[in-house]
């Protein structure tokens, strides 16, 4: 591979001259700048400083989005794509999209200037607008959400199957009056959940009564199942709720905090489900019925999946989706009549 001294040699040139043409240009003259420049793109010095700088910049990083690292859910798929990465000699940039696009579109450029080799996202509602607006020329995987406008590989969970297990599982139990309290349903994740207890309804003569908390944040969500719940449990004994499930962690705990301060009994007073299981659920003093996620499941497929984009692999999107399992707890219990 050429050098300074080749270059210099070809022009007649003391190796200085070159030196001070590629690295100062401003102390030689035009004329002679433009010759050094000419031999040395002719001898392929200078592409070899532009492959010596891709080599410099290249990483082995990989770019992942989630919703909320509040909620526990997003830590854990952060997590189990962290250990199935490095493993494999890549490590993670992790940030929040908090359910809105225009933070997910601004991490997505911020980013942009990283090489990431590939990205795992939990998207929001407006994703397909979003990656349109930026150049990600690199594999992509979604977590946790689908994008029937975009053509991504995906891992899912079956979030209809998974609420119409809690109901189900409640309606076993001999309740009637069931309410499930669900965040926004412009949250794909949500609107599944629904979509599966207005199956569940439709199999059935009793229904099931949806509440929807406007909100995607935790904080927001656990504010608006308290309050919920605070209105659901205000109605006479006849006409209020003998079981609720919460649509995910956040809302759970806003309907136990709720219930709690008016003194109700889980679950002699009430039944209550939560659809995905933390560690409070297991140690609540009374403990949670759960519907268990896949969650460390879901984490490791999103990054195997990229991994053998990374490599190369060719073929239609990958879309796997997992199956929930309803964690029977002491929250949970026949009708008391």
């Amino acid at each position: 591979m050429a050098n300074i001294t080749d270059i210099a040699k070809e022009l007649g040139i003391a190796p200085s001259t070159v030196s001070r043409a590629l690295k100062k240009p401003d102390l030689v003259s035009l004329d002679t700048r433009h010759k050094v420049l000419q031999m040395a793109e002719k001898l392929g010095y200078l592409q070899k400083l532009r492959d010596d700088a891709t080599a410099a910049t290249a990483t082995n990083l990989i770019g992942v989005i989630v919703a909320d690292l509040t909620n526990s859910f997003s830590n854990q798929i952060v997590k189990a794509v962290h250990d199935t990465l490095e493993n494999s000699g890549y490590s993670a940039i992790v940030g929040c999209n908090y359910e809105q696009s225009s933070i997910e579109n601004r991490l997505l450029k911020q980013w942009a200037s990283l090489n990431l080799k590939g990205l795992i996202i939990m998207p929001t509602a407006k994703f397909s607008k979003t990656i349109n607006s930026v150049d990600a020329n690199y594999p992509i995987v979604l977590v946790d959400r689908n994008s029937e406008d975009l053509s991504f590989d995906s891992v899912i969970e079956d979030n209809r199957y998974g609420a119409s297990q809690a109901i189900e599982h409640l309606r076993e139990l001999g309740h009637e009056r069931i309410v499930f309290v669900t965040g926004a349903r412009r949250v794909y994740t949500f609107n599944e959940r629904c979509l599966g207890v207005e199956s569940s309804n439709s199999k059935n003569t009793v229904n099931v009564q949806i509440e929807e908390v406007d909100a995607e944040s935790y904080d927001e969500l656990f504010i608006g199942a308290f309050e919920k719940t605070n209105i659901l449990m205000m109605k006479n004994k006849t006409l209020r709720p003998t079981a609720i499930v919460g649509a995910n962690n956040a809302i759970t705990a806003g309907i136990l905090y709720a219930l709690n301060l008016k003194d109700f009994k889980i679950p002699n007073d009430v039944s209550v489900v939560s659809y995905g299981d933390s560690d409070w659920c297991r140690f609540y003093p009374t403990p949670i019925t759960s519907m268990c996620q896949p969650v460390d499941e879901m984490g490791r497929e999103a990054a195997s999946i990229l991994l053998e984009k990374i490599k190369g692999k060719k073929g239609d999107p990958e879309k796997i989706c997992l199956k929930s399992m309803l964690l029977r707890r002491a929250s949970s219990s026949e009708l008391q009549v």
